[in-house]
């Protein structure tokens, strides 16, 4: 397979169909990127694609991969590359499937074990559940905003962030019900943490989104955020602080500030270069 003549082939059809790069990459949910390495020859489109990309410009696989339209003496030879691609992604999905299942289940039974182990250990020391409810409410927690991503992987991500939302708020109101009633110091926990997570969970969904929408220039996108970040972590340092009755500027404060706008400057720059390099 010549990865320069199947990138001529791609280009030359494209521009037939009166297609742009990005208009492709679209179609076929990649980013016009991809399209340009392919059509430049350093590199190829993922086995996944040839069907639906052939389908596309108006071509077989057979064509594709060739880098040339074909005779019609060919047709048996693109029945058997279509079936064989048809094949090499299901086999690939239902392995996919497979590992995100294992996880699925890796996670929800050491998260079960931990709570029956937890729970054991508290009701024979305490003769009740004390302590044990903080791990406890934790593992559900976990089990909540990480099994939808485990279980459907890019799919579930969406409801993993849902769950995120939805059951910050009663988690962390377990967590201060059971410190406070524990400890009795009346520590501002929950008041605390319902202020702080609706900002952070926000911000959590912009950065998800963002980088969900922009397929190109992610570091680019990803700087942007670290931008946002930036004033984002300074309200949080005063809202905390002033919840602890403490000052809120310190070196820990331009320590926290700082770090996302290097990090994002330093991003920044690295897009440059490697989009000079493109």
């Amino acid at each position: 397979m010549d990865n320069a003549k199947m990138g001529q082939f791609i280009a030359e059809l494209r521009k037939s169909h009166q297609m742009t790069q990005k208009e492709l990459a679209a179609k076929l949910d990649v980013t016009d990127k991809a399209v340009s390495k392919w059509e430049r020859g350093q590199s190829y489109p993922d086995i996944s694609l040839l069907s639906p990309l052939s389908n596309i410009l108006g071509i077989t696989a057979t064509e594709l991969l060739n880098g040339e339209k074909a005779g019609p003496e060919e047709a048996s030879v693109e029945t058997s590359v279509v079936k064989a691609l048809e094949y090499a992604g299901k086999t690939a999905k239902s392995k996919i499937k497979l590992v995100q299942n294992i996880l699925a289940a890796t996670l929800s039974i050491s998260i079960l074990l931990g709570i029956f182990v937890v729970s054991i250990i508290n009701v024979a020391i305490s003769g009740t559940f004390t302590w044990s409810l903080i791990p406890i409410s934790a593992g559900i927690f976990v089990w909540l905003v990480c099994f939808p991503t485990t279980k459907f992987g890019v799919k579930g991500v969406v409801w993993s962030f849902v769950a995120l939302s939805l059951f910050v708020a009663p988690f962390l109101y377990v967590i201060d019900h059971v410190i406070n009633r524990l400890y009795a110091n009346n520590a501002p926990i929950f008041s605390i943490g319902i202020a702080v997570a609706p900002i952070s969970v926000v911000f959590l969904w912009i950065v998800f989104l963002v980088l969900r929408k922009c397929k190109a220039r992610k570091l680019r996108a990803l700087a942007a955020l670290a931008f946002l970040a930036s004033p984002q972590t300074l309200f949080i340092n005063i809202m905390i602080a002033r919840a602890l009755g403490q000052p809120w500027f310190d070196v820990w404060t331009v320590f926290n500030v700082s770090t996302p706008i290097m990090a994002a400057i330093t991003l920044f720059i690295i897009d440059l270069v490697v989009h000079r390099r493109d």
